[in-house]
């Protein structure tokens, strides 16, 4: 029985040992993995919010505008810049030119021309007794229009102002210093003088109306500027004798007496009013007029600018007028349109554009303007 029992249980162990080879052999093999190959990387945009915003694309410069070749090509000396011998030699030539009254120095200083009466400016000119006779003379001269004639300093102020007597005591202080022998010379010194007495009218009754500050230092260095054109002819007549003075624009002027006696007017004028023993401050203010024509706006603080482009352009109108222009209300505009516009203008156009010249234009057109200058000039034709 035992035995039965035994064989039995053989059989099963053997039966099951089968059944489970038999599931084993009977399933699929397991496949090896397939390598795929692998997947591009897809840059992911970043959201809209963290984006960086886009920069402006950055303005387009401005054009730069030139000066004309005419004006570009001429260099400014400076009397500074010289080489020492020939600035010696220039300044001996125009120590020759006499000094004049040491008056000049009181009605120049600053104390003077910020505060000075009537009364003061009477007392200072009537020291000078030829001088003050001389000015009493012109201001009672027809083209002053007075309607009865003065007897005092005082009562020519009360009539035509301080800055258009100061102007004419300033020119008579001046007058000695310029005596030729020459005719051509003489002829020439009267264009000047004339001009730079047209120059100060005008000075002083457009400083009025566009409310200039200091207008009467203004006026007297407009008047000073012409120095330097009154020397310089003078220098000239001596380097070139017998040859009638340079004529011609500012430019012009300067670029021969440059080629000529190594400086332009406004330097030699410079070097004279040093010689004189005036303020360096005013030396420069008087030579920032005509230099004005190589100088760029943007290399002045807006004050000075504006100053130096009244007290330009009033000289060269001086010139203009001296010369023969009309004095009319509509011929001013029109002159001083043309030389702002002209070639050696360019400087000068770019500061007359301050806003606060803007109405210049306008005034020039005044008619009391007009009638004081064309009374000027009726008066100076009748002097020849």
């Amino acid at each position: 029985m035992s035995l039965i029992l035994v064989s039995l249980a053989l059989l099963a162990a053997l039966a099951g040992g089968w059944l489970v080879w038999r599931s084993r052999s009977a399933a699929p093999p397991v496949a090896a993995p397939i390598a795929r190959a692998p997947r591009p990387m897809v840059p992911v945009a970043p959201a809209a919010a963290a984006r960086p915003a886009t920069a402006a694309a950055p303005a387009a410069p401005a054009p730069l505008v030139l000066p004309p070749e005419v004006l570009g090509s001429l260099h400014w000396v400076a009397h500074e810049s010289l080489p020492t011998a020939q600035r010696q030699a220039l300044v001996a030539a125009v120590r020759r030119i006499p000094r004049p009254p040491a008056a000049l120095h009181q009605l120049l200083s600053p104390q003077f021309l910020d505060r000075a009466s009537s009364h003061e400016l009477s007392e200072l000119i009537t020291g000078e007794a030829q001088i003050a006779a001389k000015v009493l003379a012109t201001v009672n001269a027809p083209y002053y229009g007075l309607q009865r004639p003065v007897s005092g300093i005082g009562q020519a102020v009360t009539f035509l102002g301080l800055n258009t007597v100061r102007s004419i005591c300033l020119q008579y202080l001046l007058d000695d210093s310029f005596k030729p022998a020459n005719p051509a010379l003489k002829q020439a010194y009267d264009g000047i003088w004339n001009a730079s007495a047209l120059a100060s009218e005008l000075c002083t009754r457009l400083s009025a109306k566009l409310g200039v500050p200091d207008a009467g230092a203004l006026v007297a260095q407009v008047l000073l500027s012409f120095l330097g054109h009154l020397a310089t002819a003078t220098l000239l007549a001596e380097r070139q004798a017998g040859a009638p003075p340079a004529g011609g624009s500012l430019l012009e002027r300067t670029r021969h007496a440059q080629t000529v006696l190594g400086l332009g007017p406004a330097e030699i004028g410079a070097l004279l009013l040093q010689e004189w023993g005036l303020p360096a401050a005013i030396v420069d203010e008087v030579r920032a007029i005509d230099r004005l024509l190589v100088t760029a706006a943007g290399e002045l603080p807006a004050a000075s600018s504006q100053r130096l482009a009244v007290a330009h352009l009033c000289a060269r109108l001086g010139e203009h007028l001296a010369a023969g222009g009309p004095a009319t209300a509509g011929s001013l505009a029109g002159l001083a349109a043309g030389q702002a516009q002209a070639e050696e203008g360019f400087h000068l156009r770019a500061h007359l554009a301050a806003p606060a010249l803007a109405r210049l234009p306008e005034h020039l057109q005044a008619a009391d303007l007009a009638q004081a200058l064309h009374t000027l000039q009726q008066g100076m034709q009748a002097r020849r």
